[in-house]
């Protein structure tokens, strides 16, 4: 028997262990093949200790919770300038006489900036680690934020907001790798979920500072407002600096085993942990690293290649339709809820006493569904998987009621859509970031994530086009891609609820 082989067991005995998901047939028959495995050997070999082993060892505290400070802050930052973006569309078009057509060219210019951000990010972060790339490029966006407000005209400000959309969508798979690398298994889906509800509390943070500098829907200082919106993420840069190392996971899978030792004795001891790291610690997680390369292999390497091997190929597939229907529907919703709540006819009085009442409550249904998925994620018997085909499914019925429904309900319902939006983005997350390797992450959550903006790309233009024969026929449409991305779904190969990252 060959150690590769032996290895390989070795591995599969691991997971074993520590995932109480498996199926029960496939789990009795590894254990046969384990049993035969070693009453065929006749080597000696070193025990393996996991990092999510070791995760679970030292625990979560205040080392995980400083980083997940940091990546909430950004999250605000985020979702404060979403919310400013939608505000600021009426307020040009009346004080810069900007077109709708350049309009719907200023959105376009974010989400591309999103989309070629987050295909850098993974090229960046998975060859040159996590911390450096997240600093630089966090610092960058406080800068180009605040560059906003110096900004004259429509194409000035069309430059910018590509940058932006750009920075963001670069620092974003990073930040949710490198949660995922320092969060343990048992928790893991919970407190990543949790994370989201940051971008959700932006929006609302963004429409509170609307609240002071506002005359109207159509008038208001939108400079003070960008100002203020960017404050969440000057603090998260300066916690960068204090706060956040590289990952230790990351530094032990690239050969940089001092350094990694060295972030996780910081970790045992800033989380009053028990834990030791003996020598014998330290060999068995060298025995892991080198293990998970040689399954891994070396071409294995931060190139998008990688993501369509023959074994990935399929669910890379899979995972990016999900982002982009997602963010198609997610952002046509929130981008174009001004349209549709003015073209409904509702009344004057009705729009100007409740307009921003209503903003509110949409970004409350996102709260609430985040913190809904932060409860279900690790039910043992849904999983990642079947979430994803139920929420879609629901998604599609919603949809359609929107459409259909009585326009006194047209609010009830779009707010039922972010609730279940909301949701399956948190999945969606959890699973991408799960079903890649460490050498890989990265580029497979900034891929998605790019490819998924890359629905916000075109949203504006098919939603507004639709919309001027039927103001609310783009909620078909969500209809339709939401009941195909649900049986899509079906298909994908496995969960990854439970699963050891590698």
């Amino acid at each position: 028997m060959t150690e590769e082989m032996y290895e390989q067991v070795q591995l599969e005995k691991l997971r074993m262990s520590e995932s109480k998901k498996v199926d029960e047939q496939q789990s009795i028959q590894m254990k046969k093949l384990v049993s035969n495995t070693e009453n065929n050997s006749n080597h000696n070999h070193e025990p393996l200790f996991s990092f999510d082993q070791l995760l679970s060892q030292i625990g979560f505290g205040s080392y995980q919770l400083w980083i997940y400070l940091i990546m909430g802050l950004l999250g605000v930052t985020e979702g404060a300038q979403i919310t400013l973006f939608t505000l600021m569309i009426p307020i040009l078009k009346n004080q810069w006489n900007v077109p709708d057509s350049l309009n719907s060219l200023q959105a376009s210019f974010v989400f591309v900036g999103f989309l070629t951000g987050s295909m850098m990010s993974g090229q960046f972060s998975d060859r040159f680690g996590r911390r450096g790339p997240f600093l630089y490029s966090s610092f960058l966006t406080c800068l180009v934020t605040l560059a906003t407000i110096l900004c004259q005209d429509i194409y000035q400000l069309l430059f910018v907001r590509g940058i932006m959309g750009v920075l963001v969508g670069f620092f974003s798979p990073c930040g949710v790798t490198m949660l995922s690398e320092i969060t343990q298994i048992e928790v893991r889906g919970r407190y990543m979920s949790l994370i989201t509800l940051t971008f959700s509390l932006g929006q609302l943070f963004g429409l509170w500072v609307a609240s002071f500098f506002l005359i109207n829907f159509d008038d208001g200082n939108w400079r003070a407002m960008t100002f203020y919106c960017s404050i969440p993420g000057m603090l998260a840069w300066i916690l960068c600096v204090l706060k956040l190392q590289e990952s230790a996971r990351f530094q032990l899978l690239t050969g940089k085993k001092e350094e990694s030792f060295e972030i996780i004795q910081q970790m045992s001891k800033q989380n009053n942990s028990q834990f030791i790291l003996t020598d014998d610690i330290k060999q068995q997680l060298i025995n892991w690293a080198n293990m998970m390369n040689k399954i891994a292999k070396q071409k294995e390497n931060a190139s998008i290649a990688s993501l369509f091997d023959k074994d990935k190929w399929f669910v890379t597939c899979l995972v990016w339709f999900n982002w982009f229907t997602l963010s198609f529907i997610y952002y046509g919703i929130v981008m174009m809820l001004p349209t549709f709540l003015q073209g409904l006819k509702l009344g004057d009085s009705y729009l100007a006493v409740h307009k921003l009442l209503q903003l509110v409550i949409s970004s409350i249904s996102d709260i609430i569904g985040a913190a809904a998925a932060s409860v279900i994620i690790d039910v043992k018997y849904l999983g990642r998987k079947n979430s994803l085909v139920l929420f879609f499914f629901i998604q599609a019925l919603i949809s359609a009621a929107a459409y259909f429904d009585d326009a006194s309900r047209f609010m009830l319902w779009t707010n039922f859509c972010k609730f279940f939006l909301s949701m399956t983005f948190i999945f969606s997350f959890q699973y991408t970031a799960e079903v890649y390797s460490t050498k890989i992450r990265t580029t497979g959550v900034g891929m998605a994530n790019g490819v998924g903006r890359l629905g916000g790309v075109i949203m504006p233009w098919i939603c507004l086009y639709l919309s001027s024969f039927d103001l609310l026929s783009p909620f078909l449409l969500f209809t339709v891609i939401s009941l195909m991305t649900s049986l899509t779904n079906c298909f994908l190969p496995y969960d990854t609820l439970g699963k050891e990252i590698e």
